[in-house]
């Protein structure tokens, strides 16, 4: 574990869910989460214009089609990465504020039912109506509320809160 004042190692933040980290390690943890994060998001807004065509409209094989399928697939590796880092970090500073660590892993789960409610609404919109869409939408953006304040905001060590 790292020493007060002693910047945590990547294996310590990310790697492991043992130990506590301070308010302001878990921030700075967060943002090195969240940067990727947001690259990737970026890249897929660019390429994701290739990812639904038919053959009618393309050659059989289309280098587009395919670059984006490949950044797809790396882009969701990388976000399952992102989720367990997320999740030790957050399970260190939830440790730490006296909370139950298993509250770590529910700002993932809650994006990632998000993500699979925005993937499949438009593909089966007559039986998943858009208003379950934004109900997911507001419980990711209440649990991602609740943990910056909670991890991010508020102080102590659990005994003094």
């Amino acid at each position: 574990m790292a020493e007060a004042g002693e910047t945590p190692s990547f294996r310590f933040l990310f790697r492991e869910d043992q130990g506590v980290v301070t308010r302001a390690q878990w921030l700075r943890g967060l943002t090195a989460l969240v940067i990727p994060l947001v690259l990737l998001g970026v890249g897929w807004r660019i390429v994701s214009p290739w990812a639904n065509r038919g053959l009618d409209e393309r050659k059989l094989i289309d280098v587009m089609a395919l670059v984006t399928y490949v950044y797809l697939i790396a882009m969701a590796f990388a976000l399952i990465l992102i989720a367990v880092s997320f999740y030790n970090l957050s399970a260190k500073r939830l440790r730490a504020r006296g909370l139950p660590t298993g509250l770590a892993g529910l700002a993932p789960f809650t994006a990632f039912i998000a993500g699979a409610a925005h993937w499949l609404q438009p593909r089966v919109a007559d039986v998943f109506p858009f208003a379950i869409v934004v109900i997911c939408d507001v419980a990711v953006i209440g649990v991602a509320l609740w943990c910056l304040y909670e991890l991010g905001v508020r102080s102590g060590d659990g005994s003094a809160s």
